[in-house]
């Protein structure tokens, strides 16, 4: 029978495991368990038996100790000798697992000036290649289709042991209409909706439902698929951020920015983990434009950017979406109206009209860029999900910042208000679902 347990492990001076479990404790590893060969603190790591044999999942950020090893979609980043085509690998895998006279892992890598000899496509047409070649690269790509359609299938098994968000045919599912959730969504420059799951994107408005044939990611948008995640800041520029593993693309005007991916952890103040989805947050009054980047296990953590005077916006985005407003609010507003009317026939009013930007005018702050601590969703938010697949902020002239904000958990979806941290459940109140209202799907 098998068993599935969660261990603590750390390695301080020499090996020494503690096993932090309800069920299972033992002071010292098993017998048949390997000791691990270094000394490091180590994150928690997945151990499951079976038939008296042990298997042990590193989740770790670094290539050291990990060249070569196979694909996993539970790493953060990758070190096969394969990343370096799919722009998945470690920040330190030239320093581990590269050497300088030689191809071993160098195969996709771009061409640079200076090196002893190259490894990448054109070497042979320039007689620069490096002795081993052929033995890695011409050999390897002959056989890579095959051991990657292997190995993939052994993670996923693993992967199903504890979750269930994803099977292995969601990944090339073009049916944006089977309630399954969604990797991301934005709302583009151009006031369309633009819907990211799995290998395929979609363009939506409010009108058509959704094609059954959708774009590649990478072919719209030239980076690999599928994304952790996709979101937009809440200024006037409104650059889109793509994240996938330990990577991130920043595009301006659907256009790519040059000297993209880039380390999450350098771009983001030393962000790190399973990035499930971004809620921008727009700059309003003395609150400064922030991010809160939710992550797999439940938790949050807030990223305030260096902030910019304020300016006006030369371009204003409209999308057309499915606003929610509670049933408080709603008769307030009537109740508004309806007192102006009586008003306007006994003295005279001046009407004054306001216009919403996106960045609206607020105080000056400090370059203030700073991560705060990882917290739970729950501690942090009322009302909020257990888990987050998808969040989006549209522009929004009625709203005092300007924006309206929205998180998806499947095919639910919540309303959030930001000031006071609290999230309405759209579907459980009136039983409207993503599928229904954002991408049309027919009922």
């Amino acid at each position: 029978m098998e068993r599935l347990l969660y261990i603590s492990v750390r390695v301080d001076v020499g090996p020494y495991y503690e096993f932090a479990n309800e069920s299972f404790k033992h002071p010292l590893p098993p017998a048949n368990l390997t000791t691990l060969p270094f000394s490091v603190s180590l994150q928690t790591i997945l151990v499951w038996q079976c038939l008296h044999s042990y298997c042990v999942i590193l989740d770790v950020s670094s290539c050291a100790g990990r060249c070569g090893e196979g694909y996993s979609r539970e790493a953060d980043c990758q070190c096969d000798y394969n990343c370096q085509h799919f722009t998945e690998c470690c920040h330190d895998y030239k320093r581990h697992c590269t050497a300088e006279l030689s191809c071993k892992g160098r195969c996709f890598e771009t061409f640079v000036r200076g090196q002893e000899c190259d490894c990448d496509a054109d070497c042979r047409k320039y007689q620069k290649c490096c002795p081993d070649y052929q033995e890695h690269c011409e050999d390897a790509k002959r056989s890579s289709k095959n051991s990657q359609k292997k190995k993939p299938k052994k993670v996923v098994e693993a992967h199903e042991m504890y979750t269930n968000y994803f099977v292995p045919d969601e990944q090339d599912d073009k049916n944006l209409c089977n309630g399954k959730p969604t990797n991301g969504i934005i709302a583009l420059p151009n006031g369309t909706l633009a819907v990211f799951r799995g290998h395929y994107y979609w363009l939506l408005d409010s009108s058509k439902q959704p094609t059954v044939s959708p774009r590649k990611i990478i072919e719209g948008w030239g980076i690999p698929s599928p994304i952790d995640t996709v979101f937009s800041r809440c200024n006037c520029d409104g650059k889109i951020f793509f994240f996938k593993g330990s990577q991130y693309w920043r595009f301006t005007n659907d256009v790519k920015d040059v000297g993209y991916p880039k380390q999450i952890a350098k771009g983001f103040a030393g962000l790190n983990g399973k990035i499930t989805a971004v809620l921008s947050v727009a700059q309003h009054n003395s609150r400064p434009e922030s991010a809160y980047f939710f992550k797999r296990g439940g938790s949050v953590q807030h990223y305030i950017y260096n902030q910019e005077p304020a300016k006006k916006c030369k371009k204003k985005v409209n999308v057309r979406y499915p606003a929610y407003t509670p049933r408080a609010v709603i008769k307030r507003r009537r109740f508004e109206r309806a007192i102006r009317s009586a008003v306007v026939y006994r003295t005279p009013v001046m009407h004054h009209t306001v216009r919403i930007y996106q960045n609206p005018t607020g105080q000056l702050y400090f370059n203030v860029k700073l991560l705060h601590e990882e917290v739970k969703i729950n501690s942090y938010w009322r009302g909020f999900p257990k888990v987050v697949h998808a969040a989006i902020s549209i522009p929004s002239y009625w709203k005092p910042d300007g924006f309206d904000y929205y998180v998806f958990s499947k095919d639910q979806y919540y309303n959030v208000n930001v000031a006071s941290r609290t999230a309405r459940s759209v579907t459980s109140r009136t039983g409207q679902t993503a599928s229904k209202d954002w991408y049309k799907c027919p009922k």
